[in-house]
């Protein structure tokens, strides 16, 4: 099951169930393969990074650390799906988050939220 997970090094938060699809390179990026074969996008250096996360966290303390993040603006380390750890994210305020309860009494909620970091 794809799942993401967001820490402050303390605290985690693993939302489940998110996108399949990887968004696509923004414009002003450029795709290309290595000698192995592999791809690596290239980016201009001195962009605002931003990357949309959706699915579901199964407790409610989960939904309170990302209140707590938003909160206190705090600096966050991302695991993606592949296992990728990268850092220095935060919690973008404007939209606002949302979490909902799942399906109305499910322990389970729904959250949407964006993530951003400067270069």
């Amino acid at each position: 099951m794809p799942a993401v997970k967001i820490t402050d090094g303390a605290r985690v938060v693993t939302i489940e169930e998110t996108q399949e699809r990887r968004p696509s390179p923004p414009r002003g990026m450029q795709t290309l393969p290595t000698v192995t074969g592999d791809v690596v996008v290239y980016e201009t250096v001195g962009r605002l990074r931003e990357v949309a996360v959706a699915g579901r966290v199964k407790t409610r303390e989960e939904v309170d650390f990302l209140e707590t993040f938003v909160a206190e603006g705090t600096s966050l380390y991302l695991t993606d799906r592949d296992g990728t750890t990268t850092g220095d994210w935060r919690i973008k305020t404007d939209p606002l988050p949302t979490t909902r309860r799942k399906d109305g009494d499910s322990a389970d909620w729904l959250i949407t939220l964006t993530l951003w970091r400067a270069p």
